[in-house]
């Protein structure tokens, strides 16, 4: 961020900042960012800017999709710089960092929440916490595969859109593929909104 208002003046313009004015370094960026976040101003800020998309209908709330990605932390391990982040392995690879986890809204693609939590954290734990159940489906892949869920989902009439899970004694039938590439094309967009691919999101 230091780096970025240093080098653009669209920055510096947003920021109202001369010139002649001195750019706030990485610690005192560092120093509010705790703070905005000690305070949860960030989360009333950015839900505050949802609900005026709202308004706008800019949201339309129609369909929510789910999905998690891990951010990498710039601190190595055992070097206590960052001592919220953790371990995670996907895909056979290690990571040392966090998880973002995100629901966007399918039509707008809009990010409706967020949630930040070690790597460690299984993607399916923070379901509640991104969807409030008042759309009409939801879409996630097969991480968040849940039969009490998919009841839950069912019980409010809420289009149960979670890729099917196959088991080593129960694999997926014909039909249950053929459903999850179905909704695997639109589960997919919201790997569109992450700069480098569904593992790595940079907030």
């Amino acid at each position: 961020m230091e780096e970025e208002i240093t080098d653009r003046r669209s920055f510096q313009i947003f920021l109202d900042l001369n010139s002649s004015d001195s750019i706030p370094d990485e610690k005192t960026i560092c120093r509010y960012r705790e703070l905005f976040a000690a305070l949860e101003l960030d989360k009333k800020l950015f839900y505050e800017f949802n609900k005026q998309l709202k308004e706008l209908n800019l949201i339309v709330g129609k369909g929510t999709i789910v999905d998690a990605t891990i951010k990498q932390a710039q601190a190595k391990p055992n070097s206590n710089r960052d001592n919220d982040a953790d371990f995670t392995i996907k895909r056979g690879k290690t990571y040392y960092g966090y998880k973002g986890h995100i629901a966007i809204d399918e039509d707008s693609e809009v990010i409706k929440s967020v949630e930040f939590t070690k790597a460690s954290f299984h993607d399916s734990n923070a379901f509640d916490q991104l969807v409030d159940c008042s759309e009409q489906s939801i879409f996630a892949d097969k991480g968040y595969a849940n039969k009490a869920r998919s009841n839950k989902l069912e019980a409010i009439s809420i289009f149960d859109g979670i890729l099917a899970k196959g088991y080593r004694n129960k694999p997926l039938s014909k039909s249950e593929k053929k459903v999850n590439k179905l909704l695997s094309t639109i589960r997919n967009k919201v790997v569109g909104i992450h700069p480098y691919g569904k593992d790595h999101l940079l907030i």
